[in-house]
């Protein structure tokens, strides 16, 4: 009886502990999909901005498309598409 008790008393304790609540996932609200259109340059400067923002985890579920210029799908939060978009870039021209 006495172990059942114990036994008891260390599961309620564990359910307090804290350690097991969800994960605060309000930043993942704020993140916005975005478009972003690269530059006609090699390197380019806006993919190479995008590479360390995916390293450093402020973009999410980034998708490049082969086009050129690329087409850059993500998710970041609106500061950082401001960012991107701020980026000077070099137009392609048609043939």
């Amino acid at each position: 009886m006495k172990t059942l008790l114990i036994f008891s008393v260390v599961f309620f304790l564990m359910g307090c502990s804290g350690k097991n609540q969800p994960v605060d996932s309000s930043n993942s609200g704020k993140l916005k999909e975005a478009l972003i259109i690269g530059s006609a340059e090699s390197p380019d400067p806006v993919l190479q901005r995008v590479r360390v923002l995916e390293r450093e985890g402020v973009v999410k579920d980034v998708v490049v498309l082969e086009s050129f210029p690329v087409q850059i799908h993500l998710k970041a939060s609106q500061s950082i598409i401001d960012e991107l978009n701020s980026i000077s870039r070099v137009k392609g021209t048609l043939r």
